[in-house]
């Protein structure tokens, strides 16, 4: 069998991966987030919680579809984190309600 070799990704690519492969994660997770604020009147941590899971869900899924290993934690880390984020915001303003 042929191996292949890959070449590093550079530097440019590896920011619009970043963007393209982060911003919808984060983007997600706030438009969840709005939805819980507005429509939920009970169960709202648990709606949160699902919107939390389906951020980090689609965060792996974005970065099984770069097919790039390079910088894949970094890249699921700052999309996860940015969900958590938010989602942490989201429950400090349900808890002052």
């Amino acid at each position: 069998m042929m191996e292949r070799v890959t070449e590093p990704v550079r530097p440019t690519d590896q920011r619009r991966l970043k963007l393209t492969s982060v911003l919808p994660v984060w983007v997600l997770a706030v438009a969840g987030a709005v939805l819980v604020l507005t429509l939920s009147e009970r169960d709202a941590f648990a709606w949160l919680l699902l919107v939390f899971v389906a951020s980090v869900m689609v965060s792996f899924v974005l970065q099984l579809i770069t097919a790039t290993k390079d910088g894949l934690v970094e890249r699921i880390s700052i999309a996860s984190s940015g969900a958590f984020v938010v989602v942490l915001v989201t429950a400090v303003v349900l808890l002052a309600r």
